[in-house]
């Protein structure tokens, strides 16, 4: 699959492309020479088309949003706990966004800056930006929610970084090893974070009740491994008494 597609945002062409490109894998031709492994090529190509697909769309909608004045007012509102109160509107910036099917989408987003001086020098001053449509909308990583949360998802099952950063790429997703394992750590963490929060809370009393376990069963379980011990040989008799359980 091509690499970082540039977003169309235009739905009429998008669904022109895919009908034309589609068309051409439903053709029937050579059907003597057929076999699995050319079925499993043509699937795979119907797999990216449609992919590809859906990312235009994903982008379309992710425009709209960043164009959108009631999205920007409410990302403001809804991340005023996160920026700093010193902060300004320093007016637009582009921002690329990174959705399935590897269709990348430019979004001219508002943001808000911080200035404070380094510690090199007073007259030199660090500009710390703050993009509230990007959190609100959980794409701080450059990314869309589902695209993370699959990084996320094969980064933590696979065997290993180098098998999900395999089969992210067949699933319309290209990045970098080091990304996919810095997402995969950062995905992972997020969820320690919340769960201590919530632990905290419990412990506070200010844990707000939920009916999310409703007319459920709930089975809590313990894990009953045996533990085991190295016994080392004797020092008289030299002799290896192996394991105890």
């Amino acid at each position: 699959m091509e690499k970082n597609i540039c977003a169309t945002l235009d739905l009429s062409k998008s669904l022109s492309n895919f009908s034309l490109e589609m068309t051409k894998c439903l053709e029937l031709t050579n059907i003597t020479e057929w076999n699995g492994k050319i079925l499993k090529e043509r699937e795979e190509k119907i797999r990216e088309i449609a992919l590809i697909l859906a990312g235009q769309c994903i982008a379309i909608l992710l425009y709209n949003l960043s164009q959108s004045q009631s999205a920007n007012q409410t990302a403001m509102i809804q991340t005023r706990s996160w920026w700093d109160t010193t902060m300004q509107k320093h007016g637009y910036r582009k921002r690329q966004i990174l959705t399935v099917g590897n269709v990348l989408v430019t979004l001219k987003l508002p943001y808000m800056v911080k200035k404070k001086p380094t510690t090199e020098s007073k007259n030199k001053m660090s500009i710390q930006e703050f993009y509230p449509l990007l959190p609100w909308l959980g794409m701080s990583e450059g990314l869309t929610p589902l695209v993370w949360s699959t990084v996320a998802q094969y980064g933590a099952i696979a065997s290993s970084f180098e098998a999900a950063c395999t089969t992210l790429t067949g699933w319309g997703i290209d990045l970098s090893l080091k990304r996919i394992e810095r997402l995969t750590y950062k995905f992972g963490q997020i969820g320690i974070n919340l769960r201590q929060s919530k632990i905290l809370n419990r412990q506070m009393d200010i844990l707000s009740g939920g009916n999310i376990l409703k007319d459920q069963r709930v089975v809590i379980a313990v894990d009953g491994e045996s533990s085991r011990r190295c016994r080392f040989p004797s020092r008289r008799t030299g002799e290896l008494e192996g394991w105890s359980e």
